[in-house]
């Protein structure tokens, strides 16, 4: 992504000599199909997101080692470059030194021509360097690295004065989408390089075959992960055409998928979530396909024993490299003029229709569960308290970076006035205030 972005620029400068005409041409007419700066702002972004969650080194990641895993993929002086350059400009200074130190190895790799061109010297790698070892409280190393660099000698000391006087301030904010070290650590949990270590095993295993009259029919095979709040994983419970059925009738609709800001009161593309989304159906899904999303909520009706009479549509998610969604809660606490008809989400169906290659996984940090994607399962899990219908503060989830290939999902949420006569509240609630939008109305 950065070579295709920032690399085109000097190699048209090498290019306007008469030997270069033609080529420049063919750069011209390719040029609109090249990545744009925000391609490349993201990517920086999905490959700083996967460093930092699994706890990566940088040096690792250059030699295409990520997570245990050798990718036959390798990082240039200049791709280190531009990744030191985004870590020191979000104040991951530490991150910074460990990956401009990789690009300066890579300098005595590749040929000097080859930098000259493109714009990325060893001087450039070494001041970055200097201020990233001073912001991170290694003054020492940062001075000697400098006096003992030929280019600089003995100036190395006021510019290391210079850098302690002007202290970089960051100029890109991350912090609003940081995770938190509790996420990352049950993503780390089911990494590639702790695939052999034990994990605990489930609660319990088992046939379902009373929440609707039809499971005794075709019981369907449920694990329980966790019983306070209420988790479980369904397996089988989508076939292979349904989920290629599926993949066909989204992929027109495909588009940036967006978050809802309570705030706001309305949805925007935000670094919180990184994904493409479409809603299904579609106003122009055909009616064929329009059949096997109708069994699906069928289906989703036996699943969780709940009315989904409200909120039909499903949300198909196509997440890639460095795809993620910050950790989140699943219910509003807000007030709209749809969620006054319906009320709020009190549970969630989350499909998995793939077995994901690297990464991706889906973690509760409040109850410590992680939960690895398994093709064809749903996971299914109560947003609200069933007694009281007070929000359950406990069902905080994410999903963790993808590393490798592509993840795809399908999410339902079911409401809850749809489940007044199904599950009438026995408890008073205790942190919920219903009638705050009466007093508003009146």
């Amino acid at each position: 992504m950065r070579q295709m972005h920032e690399d085109w620029e000097p190699l048209e400068e090498l290019l306007k000599q008469p030997v270069g005409q033609e080529k420049l041409a063919v750069i011209e007419k390719t040029r609109e199909e090249l990545p744009v700066e925000s391609d490349l702002v993201e990517a920086n972004q999905a490959l700083f997101r996967i460093v930092h969650t699994y706890d990566l080194e940088p040096k690792d990641v250059s030699t295409g080692l990520v997570d245990g895993v050798q990718y036959s993929g390798k990082m240039s002086a200049g791709d280190c470059f531009t990744m030191g350059t985004f870590s020191f400009k979000a104040g991951s200074y530490p991150i910074a030194s460990k990956w401009l130190s990789a690009a300066e190895d890579l300098l005595v790799d590749q040929p000097r021509r080859y930098h000259e061109v493109i714009g990325v010297t060893k001087a450039d790698v070494t001041l970055l360097l200097a201020r990233s070892l001073i912001a991170s409280g290694n003054v020492s190393i940062a001075r000697e690295m400098l006096i003992r660099d030929s280019m600089f000698g003995q100036a190395g000391n006021a510019l290391v004065l210079h850098f302690l006087r002007n202290t970089p301030q960051p100029s890109i904010d991350l912090e609003s989408c940081e995770p938190g070290e509790s996420f990352n650590q049950l993503c780390r949990s089911v990494s590639r390089r702790h695939a052999s270590e034990s994990k605990p095993s489930r609660l319990h295993c088992r046939y379902n075959a009373t929440t609707t009259p039809f499971l005794r029919l075709a019981p369907l095979r449920m694990e329980e992960l966790s019983l306070d709040p209420y988790v479980v994983l369904y397996h089988n419970v989508l076939s292979d055409p349904e989920i290629e059925k599926l993949q066909l009738m989204s992929e027109p609709f495909l588009e940036r998928a967006k978050v809802f800001r309570v705030e706001k009161g309305s949805d925007e593309i935000g670094a919180s979530r990184a994904a493409d989304g479409a809603w299904l159906p579609h106003q122009e899904t055909e009616p064929e396909d329009l059949e096997v999303l109708n069994r699906i909520g069928r289906r989703i009706g036996d699943i969780t024993g709940l009315s989904t009479r409200s909120g039909r549509q499903m949300q198909l998610l196509k997440y890639g490299f460095g795809g993620h969604f910050t950790p989140h809660f699943d219910y509003f606490d807000s007030k709209t003029l749809y969620l006054e008809k319906v009320g709020d989400r009190i549970a969630t169906v989350l499909f998995y229709l793939n077995n994901v290659e690297h990464g991706g996984a889906t973690v509760f940090p409040s109850i410590n569960l992680a939960v690895p994607t398994q093709k064809g399962s749903a996971l299914f899990w109560h947003n609200l308290d069933g007694q009281s219908y007070d929000y359950d503060t406990r069902t905080f989830h994410g999903a963790c970076p993808l590393i490798s290939g592509t993840k795809l999902v399908m999410t339902r949420w079911i409401y809850e006035l749809d489940q007044m006569l199904l599950m009438p509240a026995v408890l008073p609630p205790r942190s919920r205030n219903f009638s705050r939008s009466l007093r508003n109305q009146n």
